[in-house]
């Protein structure tokens, strides 16, 4: 009995390294829970403070490895972002949108490729403080 529990253990995390989007979080509230969040942006609260933007991009700047090289290329509160920020209201709602930052980096080491080196972060405040709630591109 001892072998099979470690066989199926073993092919438990060889599914789960193979197939990460099979463990990825998803949110009732979004898209009826279709849509892969990091977090749940239920536990979103409103964005507070002297600079929101700043802190955001600091917590995008966290979930991007440095080999990378990243760079920012902007960052907008969604509610403001004609180009990412409107997906955020129509897949999650109006209160989600009112307190979500999108974030664009560009990671430089994967240059020319430029959808590759092109990330898109949904970022918000958390009672944990700023974390990425999705990563949208």
């Amino acid at each position: 009995m001892n072998r099979q529990w470690r066989c199926l253990l073993l092919a438990g995390v060889a599914f789960a390294a193979w197939c990460p989007s099979a463990l990825a979080a998803r949110s009732p509230i979004c898209t009826h829970g279709l849509v892969t969040v990091e977090v749940d942006p239920r536990g979103l609260l409103p964005l507070t403070g002297t600079n929101p933007i700043g802190s955001a991009i600091a917590a995008a700047l966290h979930r991007v490895s440095p080999a990378s090289r990243p760079q920012v290329t902007g960052a907008l509160l969604a509610i403001d972002d004609i180009n990412r920020g409107t997906s955020a209201r129509v897949s999650c709602g109006a209160r989600v949108w009112r307190r979500t930052v999108v974030v664009y980096i560009t990671g430089r080491a994967m240059l020319p490729a430029q959808s590759a080196s092109q990330g898109v972060y949904f970022v918000g405040r958390f009672k944990s403080g700023y974390r990425v709630w999705q990563v949208v591109h």
